[in-house]
Formats: structure tokens, C-alpha cells, sequence
């Protein structure tokens, strides 16, 4: 094992060699780098060691217990102006946090938002040192519980990463995550107060970044993550009681993929998108984005490839895909990528209206001349459908939302709504330093308005940083 401060190095000389050279900086990841029996075991062991060497010096690390931790700020960093119709954006997640979920009970005014920490209080001693945390509201977003770890999971003695949250029409809330670097499935039918015990569905001894689907009713359920650079999906039909083996979808070599959306619609169409680069390692070129389609419960798929950008100015800004129906079964899928090899991020959507059989051409949503990436996608009642993505046309990075009311054939124009100049160091008038982490994360609540989370830091991997949380009023 390297020294702490090697590994300190290493991984900051890793996160500079340009164009996904790395797998997407998850802290879990970068199994392919690494000359070893368990490539991926070894690699996420060193990620981690780095990460405890960086949990910024001479920060204040607060000593409360966890029943008394209540880290929802109230909104005092005092933005220059909300955005029109929106709250204000609040930090939801301090000290060092990433990568949020966050999902809207359909019929009720709950939300939750999962996501990680790095550091910080432990006050379970059983618990990861890097664990997943759930926060809940019960009023849309207007006031936050405190947070909670998702699973204490005794022997999981090293990081939980990568949560993905979906609620069911009945309320329950289901979750994802990676216990280690096992998959792994739960979910809570009290508002987020208990969890089942966690069920492993992925068969390999290395997986990385879980993502869930979920029919409205709840009962089938669909998770998929990748594995040695192929991409799997585990199914369940008895709203997660168990799984069936999981089914490996490509079979082809040569690529890296990374799945990140998946929807089940009201007729049972299952559907999944994913980046795939080019390579195992250098992931710098060409870059398909893929729909995977499965008509018969996830025994078989069927690939359509939306697109073909390129990676782009930096590796963590070159190409991610995310996917959104609504109620009606409508799709949009949203991704971006450079128009050529290593240009500036440009964000698209494309829809579609028969299940993912065909697509309707691709429209571009965002600002064109900016560095452009980080898209989150939501669906709501027939025709709606919300999307936030980030850009860096200030000089700084900022959240844009645009949202449609007709299926995404049209859209409304550009809202900021990382509207605070405040509350952190990383913040200013012209927006926040990275975006931290690979992805943020949108819902529609009961009530039809839309929520949004987050991570801003003071570098895309290194942080420090924090997830941050704006709702519509």
C-alpha cells in the first residue's frame, strides 16, 4: 500500500490525464488502471485512502450525535435573486457530500434525497467510513429531517457509493446503491424510517454505479450496473422480494459503458440508457449513446444508439445519458457530448412515443457556446417533463432548468437556479467553482413542481463540496 500522501498524488495526477481516462471519478471506480488479481478491488481501495488524506485540512468537523445531526441549512447566504418561481437554493448536504438522488412520492408531499459523505461525524461505529445518507421531507422540499444512514450493513467496513432512489405510486421508496462493490437493493414503506435488509443482485466480484428502475405499481423493479466495462441488469417482478440472476446486455468487447437512467412504463416496456466510450481505458473518442429495450421482463434486450458525440474538453464533462417518462409512457431521452473531439459540451434531447421503438430527431437544449454537461431528467403527468443540466458560460459553472408541457417538443426558456452567491467558499455572483461528482438528480413532486439536487465543490473529484437543493414555489 502506497503512503497516504502518494495516494494523495496518484489520484490527483490520475483525475489530470484528460479524457476519461478514469472511470467517471466515483471515488469507487478506475478498475481498469490498475495491474492486479481484482483490479477493481484494488483501485477503489487506493481511491479511498486518497480520499481520507483529502478531507481538507483545518476544516471544522462537527462532533454531534447522529439523532441530533440536522444539516438542512436554513436559506441565509442571500442570493442576488431567486429564480423566478423557485425557493432559493439551500445547501441540503454539507461538509463533503456527492452525487445526490433525489425522488418525489407521486402522491404524496414526501421527497427523499439520498447521497455520500466523505468524512465528517461517525457517531455509528458499525457504519461505513464513507456511508450513504437519506434525508426526507414531508413537505416538498420546505423543511428537511435529519439525516440517516441508509444501512449501517456491519460488514461493509469501507464505502457505500452511488445511491439511485425511485418511489412507487403506493408510496414505497426504493434504493440502490453500492455496498462495497456489490449492488444492492432496499426499500421502506414507512417514509424512509426503516429499510429492508439490503439483497445483492449483482453475481460479479466487481460492479460499479447502480441505477434503479420502477414501475408506477411498484412490482417490477430493474437494476443495472456495469461490471469489467459490460453492462448487466438484474429484474424483479414481486416489487423486490427477490431477483433474478442477472442478465449481461451487450456482447461486444472493446467499450466502457455507463448506465444511467432506466424507466418502466405503464405497459410493462422496460427501457435503459447508457454511455459507451470507446476503449477500456483511454474512453476518448466516439461515444454511443445507447437505449437498451426489453419487451419480455429483462430476459432479453434490444439496443437502438441515439447518437454518436464525442468526448469532450475534460473527461468529466465528455458524455452522459439520462433517460425520463411520463405517466402516459412517453419518453425523452437527454445526453450530451461534443460535436467534435474535444470541444465544449452540448446538451440534446430526443422523445419518443411508441415505447422506444423509433425516436423523433435530436433538439439541442443548452447554451451551445459553453462547456456543457451534467443532465438530469424527470417525467411527470402526460407531456411534462423536467430536465436540469450545468454549464460554465460565466466562467463559472451554474444549473439551468427548462422543463415542457408537450412531450418535449417544446421547452421553456433557461431558469439558473444555482441562484445562491454564497454559503460557501466555492461560491460567487457568477456561480459555484465544479460541479462535484458525475451527476445531480430532478423530480416532479405530488403537486406538479419541480425539485433538483446538486453537487457544487471547489473541483469536479477533490473537493471540497456539497449538495445543494432548490424547489419550485
Amino acid at each position: 500500500m502506497l503512503a497516504v500522501a502518494g495516494l494523495l498524488i496518484a489520484a490527483i495526477a490520475l483525475r489530470a490525464q484528460g479524457p476519461r481516462n478514469v472511470s467517471q471519478g466515483q471515488g469507487s471506480e478506475r478498475a481498469e488502471e490498475v495491474e492486479s488479481e481484482d483490479p477493481g478491488e484494488a483501485e477503489g481501495e487506493e481511491e479511498n485512502a486518497a480520499r481520507e488524506a483529502a478531507e481538507h485540512v483545518g476544516a471544522p468537523v462537527a462532533a454531534a450525535a447522529q439523532g441530533r445531526i440536522t444539516r438542512a441549512e436554513a436559506r441565509a447566504m442571500a442570493p442576488l435573486a431567486p429564480a423566478p418561481g423557485w425557493a432559493g437554493e439551500i445547501k441540503l448536504g454539507v461538509e463533503d457530500t456527492w452525487e445526490p438522488s433525489i425522488a418525489a412520492d407521486p402522491s404524496a408531499p414526501y421527497l427523499y434525497v439520498l447521497y455520500n459523505r466523505f468524512g465528517g461525524p461517525k457517531a455509528c461505529k458499525k457504519c461505513p467510513a464513507i456511508p450513504v445518507y437519506v434525508r426526507v421531507s414531508s413537505n416538498n422540499g420546505a423543511s428537511w429531517g435529519p439525516e440517516t444512514y441508509i444501512c449501517p450493513c456491519p460488514n461493509v467496513n469501507q464505502f457505500q457509493y452511488d445511491p439511485v432512489v425511485k418511489v412507487a405510486s403506493n408510496g414505497v421508496v426504493y434504493a440502490t446503491w453500492m455496498n462495497r462493490y456489490d449492488m444492492v437493493f432496499s426499500k421502506s414503506s414507512d417514509h424512509g424510517a426503516t429499510w429492508t435488509a439490503p439483497i445483492e443482485v449483482s453475481g460479479q466480484p466487481w460492479g460499479d454505479k447502480p441505477w434503479i428502475g420502477v414501475s408506477p405499481s411498484g412490482q417490477d423493479v430493474y437494476i443495472a450496473y456495469e461490471t469489467t466495462a459490460d453492462v448487466w441488469v438484474a429484474a424483479s417482478h414481486n416489487a423486490g422480494a427477490s431477483f433474478a440472476p442477472a442478465v449481461k446486455l451487450n456482447n461486444d468487447s472493446g467499450r466502457y459503458r455507463y448506465p444511467n437512467g432506466l424507466e418502466v412504463l405503464p405497459n410493462g416496456t422496460a427501457l435503459l440508457s447508457a454511455s459507451s466510450y470507446p476503449g477500456s481505458q483511454t474512453q476518448s473518442g466516439a461515444v454511443d449513446i445507447e437505449i437498451w429495450r426489453t419487451t419480455n421482463g429483462g430476459t432479453s434486450w434490444a439496443r437502438t444508439i441515439l447518437a454518436t458525440p464525442f468526448t469532450g474538453v475534460t473527461w468529466e464533462t465528455s458524455s452522459t445519458t439520462a433517460l425520463a417518462s411520463d405517466t402516459a409512457g412517453n419518453l425523452v431521452a437527454l445526453y450530451t457530448g461534443a460535436t467534435a473531439l474535444g470541444g465544449n459540451g452540448h446538451v440534446w434531447v430526443r422523445r419518443s412515443t411508441d415505447s422506444g421503438t423509433t425516436w423523433a430527431a435530436a433538439a439541442e437544449l443548452g447554451n451551445g457556446a459553453a462547456n456543457a454537461s451534467f443532465p438530469a431528467i424527470a417525467g411527470g403527468a402526460s407531456g411534462v417533463f423536467r430536465v436540469h443540466y450545468a454549464d460554465d458560460r460565466t466562467g463559472s459553472w451554474n444549473a439551468y432548468y427548462r422543463s415542457s408541457t408537450d412531450g418535449g417538443v417544446t421547452w421553456s426558456a433557461e431558469v439558473d437556479i444555482a441562484d445562491a452567491d454564497t454559503g460557501a467558499t466555492y461560491k460567487t455572483a457568477a456561480g459555484f467553482a465544479s460541479e462535484y461528482g458525475d451527476y445531480g438528480a430532478v423530480d416532479v413532486t405530488n403537486t406538479g413542481k419541480t425539485v433538483a439536487v446538486w453537487g457544487e465543490g471547489a473541483s469536479f473529484s477533490a473537493g471540497p463540496g456539497g449538495i445543494w437543493f432548490n424547489r419550485m414555489t
